[in-house]
């Protein structure tokens, strides 16, 4: 773990707020389509009556599906696939209980003992979530279980995530769920470290306190 990148971004909430607005200065990075179905499913979640209702839902577990793939899951090069989306709903019902069992958590509000149950829960689903064509599924289970649950857990990617923690990109097959979990544990330290809440969440992509974070962390590596 990169502990200095941790510290930096950490040192107080004044410097971790300007990290989030370096981020909207390379906004135009990010494509139109990754917004559009990223707020699409933030919005049906946020006004959904039960969770138990929307994971049943095929329209929004199909909007959840089309965000991966403006996320750059689903590339035309084959560098990275998808699974056939009836298999990556299937693995989400079949898993229902427990994704339901995690939606009243907040990683902004975890206590220590709240947070090794809800690590427990992840790791079982980490395992059984079907999400990657390959056997690389760290980016693709994360960026999934971000737009399931997501004021809990936080997108991971390559670029920016893997980079600002490990300084490097590399994961492989058996070290990728402790690197996730790993991860997981950094950002509610950060979210608590800061003291973040929803009255943080300002700009447009600032939609969960996990997501918060990430953009805070794209902003201090673009630097």
């Amino acid at each position: 773990m990169k502990e200095e990148n941790i510290k930096a971004l950490t040192r107080n909430k004044d410097t971790f707020t300007a990290y989030v607005k370096k981020y909207y200065d390379r906004q135009k990075d990010f494509s139109n389509s990754s917004y559009y179905f990223h707020m699409r499913v933030i919005e049906t979640i946020r006004t959904s009556r039960t969770y138990k209702e929307l994971f049943k839902d095929r329209i929004f577990l199909e909007l959840v599906y089309a965000t991966l793939s403006t996320w750059g899951l689903d590339r035309m090069d084959g560098s990275a696939r998808l699974v056939e989306f009836d298999i990556f709903q299937k693995s989400i019902l079949d898993n229902l209980s427990l994704l339901e069992k995690l939606t009243c958590y907040k990683i902004n509000n975890l206590s220590d003992t709240e947070e090794q149950q809800v690590k427990d829960k992840l790791s079982i689903l980490f395992d059984n979530l079907k999400v990657m064509a390959k056997k690389a599924k760290l980016v693709g289970v994360s960026k999934a279980l971000h737009h399931l649950l997501p004021d809990l857990v936080p997108p991971i990617d390559r670029k920016y995530t893997l980079d600002f923690f490990y300084g490097n990109a590399n994961y492989g097959e058996k070290d990728q769920k402790e690197k996730f979990l790993a991860i997981f544990d950094k950002f509610r330290f950060i979210s608590r470290e800061l003291n973040l809440t929803e009255k943080d969440q300002s700009g447009q992509w600032d939609t969960s306190i996990p997501k918060l974070i990430d953009n805070a962390i794209i902003g201090f590596l673009s630097e």
